[in-house]
């Protein structure tokens, strides 16, 4: 029975092929591809004995097409794979929840490995797929955080292929790069979609003195780069579900609001309002309850009761005006810290 292979399929096992040569030769001779791969066997043995791959076929193996290596640093980033593969029952992630997880090396070679051997099953196809293995996921890992880049249109795939090639001939990418772990989260909650612009930002250590938590993340990030834990990832997966990947095992992770969510407002204490204590030289000293005006509307702030409720509270050179006002009513994107040493609260 004949069987017809797509022409994605002959493609790949064209170059699968050459890894064990032709299969002709001539009559009463193995055939230059299968003699590698025959072991010594009586004579009228016809089954062949597939030998493990060796360096020094896998050095030879021709290099798959910039697209090839690039669908494959796509999958090995959970692109385009069935959201009930990442999370079989929704149990797993229920409603205001997240799950910090680390991709499985070996679960993502076999990923690889069934996508290489789509041009056959044969006893010669596997032989080829564990030939070119080791060299795939070698440029696949390199191909990792290009594929942001492409995903959001910032590149091309052959411009991402040129600048690899370059830092191969450069000697800037080494094997050790292989052995940074993904690691990364699912979130799911009202956040996600009431704030589409969240910022998400990882970093390599949770120590409160070095990350504090109300540094500019920008500029910690311009004078500390080697605190930094670069994204690979970070797309929503639906209005509510966000999935974050990162390029290493951040010790933290916060996600903060978008910049342009400042705004003016009050604290609630549960019988009324309170505003913070600012001078602009340094953490809050404290807070005043807010005054509400008398009247048929209720709601409505006393602003210069609570400007000498200020004053009284902690007085400055001269008495607060709407600019002193204004930076105590300031509130900031807010900003949740998620540490791999601070306790569950």
């Amino acid at each position: 029975m004949t069987t017809h292979l797509s022409t994605g399929g002959r493609l790949l096992a064209e170059r699968l092929g050459t890894l064990v040569g032709p299969l002709t030769a001539p009559a009463g001779q193995p055939a230059p591809g299968v003699r590698a791969l025959l072991a010594e066997q009586p004579a009228a043995r016809t089954v062949a004995t597939v030998a493990e791959p060796t360096a020094a076929a896998t050095a030879g193996a021709p290099p798959l097409p910039p697209y090839v290596e690039h669908l494959l640093a796509r999958w090995s980033l959970l692109h385009d794979l069935p959201f009930r593969y990442l999370v079989p029952d929704a149990r797993l992630l229920p409603p205001e929840s997240i799950r910090f997880f680390r991709l499985d090396a070996g679960w993502l070679e076999r990923l690889r490995a069934g996508a290489l051997a789509v041009g056959g099953d044969g006893s010669r196809e596997r032989a080829g797929t564990r030939t070119v293995l080791p060299q795939v996921t070698a440029a696949v890992t390199e191909q990792l955080p290009l594929v942001r880049e492409v995903q959001r249109t910032r590149m091309s795939i052959p411009v991402a292929a040129d600048l690899l090639a370059e830092a191969r001939a450069a000697g800037e990418l080494t094997a050790a790069a292989g052995e940074v772990p993904v690691t990364g989260f699912l979130l799911r909650s009202a956040l996600v979609s009431g704030w589409p612009g969240m910022e998400v930002r990882a970093w390599t250590t949770d120590d409160p003195a070095v990350v504090r938590p109300g540094v500019d993340p920008d500029e910690l990030a311009r004078t500390r780069p080697d605190l930094v834990v670069e994204p690979l990832r970070l797309e929503r997966l639906s209005p509510s579900v966000l999935v974050a990947l990162f390029r290493g095992a951040p010790r933290l992770v916060w996600l903060e609001e978008p910049p342009q969510s400042v705004q003016f407002g009050l604290e609630a204490d549960g019988t009324g309002w309170r505003a913070p204590i600012r001078t602009g030289a340094g953490p809050d000293l404290g807070s005043v309850a807010v005054p509400m005006r008398s009247g048929p509307v209720p709601g409505v702030v006393d602003v210069k009761g609570l400007a000498a409720a200020l004053d009284r509270a902690h007085g400055l050179p001269q008495p607060r005006g709407g600019a002193a006002l204004a930076l105590s009513l300031l509130q900031a994107p807010s900003r949740q810290r998620f540490g791999s040493s601070t306790p569950p609260s």
